[in-house]
């Protein structure tokens, strides 16, 4: 039998892809643009520890969201226990 009678359906591979290529655009996007509002807003002193504050909770949410849709796409490319 070849690797491929082994393995998960090839459209269930694919989505599992697409779903990895989301994840990482998510993740990329999102903590650039996270990364953005941190530098261009910068304070100085105690408004800087307030602003990383707010920038993490505010762009942490999406970047977990595209790592748990990276991770379910990695899980639907990954073949079939035996």
């Amino acid at each position: 039998m070849s690797s491929d009678q082994n393995g998960r359906d090839p459209v269930v591979r694919l989505f599992g892809a697409l779903l990895m290529g989301v994840g990482v655009l998510m993740m990329t996007l999102c903590g650039l643009c996270s990364l953005a509002a941190l530098v261009f807003t910068g304070g100085s002193g105690s408004e800087a520890g307030g602003m990383l504050l707010l920038v993490l909770v505010i762009g942490g949410v999406p970047i977990a969201v595209g790592f748990g849709i990276f991770w379910l796409g990695r899980w639907l490319r990954r073949p079939k226990a035996r």
